[in-house]
């Protein structure tokens, strides 16, 4: 198997405590941010939110040439269908020649998973395995047997996470039809594409092990496009956040 240069991808995975005070973070959001925050009426995703912008502004902080305090790091997102602030996010943090730093967020009941690569667009997406039989089946009925891979098993949740984040990773996410993402894995590499344009982006991906409680993985489409299969290099640790605004790693 020939590979292309590799891209690198970092990682950082926030373990969500109950009832943890969001105190100072609050103050790391913007006002839209903020106001997006105090608009959520489930306090658990409101607290995943937050969680996942302050977590994103960290690891951006810390890839930034030279290293910037979270604090600095503005996050804003803009729907490319309804330009409403959602949708993927993008973060103030470029190299010298222009290259901005592509981000990520997913989130579960479990915590908070954010991505970010210098390498190419990409996308992180994270579900809980501990779901009911129930739950399992209808995760399963949403990937169409055309994009199931071969073999007698295969881990429905996991899969879900690959589709997942090469929608993230395109910036379209669930606009797209999920069926529409075609997934190949040979010798070892994992890539993507949606539909069948032989011109269209091809995204590697990879599993990441964050925790015992769920399934992840990231994807991304190279900045510099190849015919050969790319394993993308997965860095990843725990991100421990603090109430105290602007505090780096």
């Amino acid at each position: 198997m020939s590979l292309a240069m590799t891209p690198q991808v970092h990682v950082r995975w926030v373990p969500l405590p109950s009832g943890e005070d969001l105190g100072g973070m609050l103050s790391l959001l913007t006002e839209e941010e903020r106001g997006r925050h105090h608009a959520m009426s489930d306090q658990e995703a409101a607290r995943r939110f937050v969680t996942g912008r302050v977590a994103v502004r960290r690891l951006a902080a810390e890839l930034a040439d030279p290293p910037v305090d979270a604090a600095d790091v503005t996050v804003w997102a803009i729907c490319s269908h309804c330009g409403g602030p959602h949708g993927r996010p993008n973060v103030d943090v470029a190299r010298p020649k222009g290259r901005r730093l592509s981000v990520s967020i997913a989130h579960c009941s479990a915590g908070v998973a954010v991505a970010a690569s210098w390498s190419g667009l990409v996308g992180i997406d994270v579900e809980p395995v501990d779901t009911s039989v129930e739950a399992v089946s209808a995760i399963a009925a949403l990937v169409p047997p055309t994009s199931r891979p071969a073999g007698r098993t295969w881990d429905p949740v996991q899969h879900w996470t690959r589709l997942e984040s090469v929608l993230k990773a395109d910036g379209r996410g669930l606009t797209v039809d999920p069926s529409s993402v075609l997934i190949t894995a040979q010798e070892g590499a994992i890539s993507a594409t949606i539909g069948s344009d032989p011109e269209a982006p091809r995204y590697a991906l990879a599993d990441v092990r964050l925790d015992r409680r769920v399934r992840a993985s990231v994807a991304i489409a190279p900045r510099k496009t190849s015919r050969k299969r790319v394993v993308p290099v997965v860095s990843w640790r725990s991100l421990e956040l603090t109430t105290t605004a602007g505090q780096g790693d």
